[in-house]
């Protein structure tokens, strides 16, 4: 078997090209030389003879070389072939996830309480969709907090993190975040929301883009892995998302009602009447709501180091996005 890292090289672009026009110039320059060779007065001589055998054996070796390699190339998808998949350190997940809605025309958004994507992640989308009048569609998959259970449970894993939770702070969290989404849509045509409310609390979370995928786990520190787009890995991800969002219970809203397009801020007590799916409306739970709704705060820290593996395929990220 190859060791997966080598598998990596010989799959590349770069080792690909840089193959055929090694190997290929080696090919053309040893018939060359054979053809000068056999042309010439010392044709018939021994030098001349073993010149031609040596000639005669780099050609052959080197076709018998890329043949090989060209069947390997042939039998290998060329989506494996081009499937990049990094690992970030703990600092660097907050750069990933600002990185992904760069260029995106498509987001699916699947986690526990949705407190970086609605701080960060939602506005980015929103802004630029608004800015460069492209439709994008964002997927967001959330806890229900009315499933038996589900509170606790994240109440639990909370505490397991050591942060602070009760039984209402996945609801109150679901709110924002709900709340966040749907006054954005409904203030920016060229954004287009679907959310869905899972029977489960996810232990992964998923934050996906039309350029690449992030997966990661809440805790802060704990590695995640980034993957480009147009890749098998990228396609199970995205499909996971989307089967979960299929599965969940929708949350619908009136787009035309006056409390989510007037003033020049909606608070999660008002938007409630215009949203339906969301049966938690302790007067509690809608305080708490509205003060993480406008909290910038978050578990994941910016970071300005950068591995030279991650830097190359943000970049490619990108690149591929536009």
């Amino acid at each position: 078997m190859i060791d997966p890292s080598v598998r990596a090289v010989l799959r590349s672009r770069y080792t690909i090209h840089r193959f055929f026009l090694l190997f290929g110039a080696i090919f053309v320059a040893a018939l060359a030389a054979l053809w000068v060779l056999e042309l010439s007065p010392e044709a018939s001589s021994m030098i001349g003879a073993v010149g031609a055998e040596f000639l005669r054996h780099l050609a052959a070796d080197d076709a018998i070389v890329i043949v090989t390699y060209s069947f390997y190339l042939f039998v290998t998808p060329p989506g494996l072939r081009d499937a990049q998949v990094i690992p970030l350190r703990s600092g660097e997940i907050a750069d990933g996830i600002v990185d992904l809605p760069v260029a995106a025309s498509d987001y699916w958004f699947w986690g526990r309480s949705g407190t970086y994507f609605r701080s960060t992640v939602l506005p980015k989308l929103d802004e630029a969709a608004r800015k460069e009048r492209r439709h994008t569609a964002v997927r967001i998959v959330v806890p229900d907090p009315d499933e038996p259970g589900n509170s606790m449970r994240y109440a639990s894993m909370k505490r397991g993190l050591g942060e602070e939770a009760d039984e209402h702070t996945l609801a109150a969290n679901i709110l924002a975040t709900v709340t966040a989404a749907v006054v954005a849509a409904a203030r920016n045509p060229y954004l287009h929301v679907s959310i869905g409310l899972c029977a489960t609390v996810p232990v992964l979370r998923y934050d996906i883009s039309s350029a690449g995928a992030l997966v990661t786990r809440d805790a802060v520190n704990l590695p995640a892995i980034l993957v480009n787009a147009g890749n098998p890995y990228f396609e199970m991800f995205r499909d996971a998302v989307e089967n979960e969002l299929a599965q969940s219970r929708r949350v619908t809203w009136d787009e035309s009602a006056k409390a989510l397009r007037e003033g020049q801020d909606v608070s999660v007590g008002s938007a409630l009447p215009a949203i339906n799916g969301l049966a938690n409306t302790d007067p509690a739970v809608v305080a708490t709501a509205e003060a993480l709704r406008t909290s910038k705060k978050h578990r994941y820290a910016p970071v300005t180091v950068f591995t030279a593996a991650r830097a190359q395929l943000l970049s490619k990220i990108n690149r591929d996005a536009r």
